[in-house]
Formats: C-alpha cells, sequence, structure tokens
C-alpha cells in the first residue's frame, strides 16, 4: 500500500519556499520530493501548481515502484 503525504517546507512559515512530499510503500520511505513555490503572493495559483505537479511525480514514483 502507498501513502503519500505533503507538507511546507518547515524552515519559514510565514513565506513557505516550497512543499515537501513524501512517498511510503508499506510503512517504508521510499522518496522524498520538494516541489518549489512559484509565486508565494498568489497562494491558490502555487497550490494548484504544487497540486498538480504533485500529483504527476507520485503517479510515476508509484508506478515505477510497483514495476520493480
Amino acid at each position: 500500500m502507498f501513502i503519500a503525504f505533503y507538507t511546507v517546507n518547515p524552515d519559514d512559515y510565514t513565506s513557505p519556499k516550497s512543499y515537501v512530499v513524501r512517498i511510503f510503500r508499506d510503512d517504508i520511505l521510499i522518496r522524498t520530493v520538494s516541489f518549489p513555490i512559484c509565486n508565494p503572493h498568489n497562494r491558490v495559483k502555487t497550490l494548484n501548481q504544487a497540486y498538480e505537479f504533485g500529483r504527476l511525480a507520485v503517479r510515476e514514483i508509484m508506478d515505477k515502484e510497483l514495476a520493480k
């Protein structure tokens, strides 16, 4: 079973610099990916970009793991 979750870069909560995605398979960390925040002043656009990029990247990582 795969589990993926994301957090905001914990360095500075007032001005986050990236979203961090961690992907687990059977409680073992497989991969950690960081997605930069391109426009910190437009939160909706940034969230949409991170969501789309994360969705595509996580799917690719999961497919590669299943192929092993």
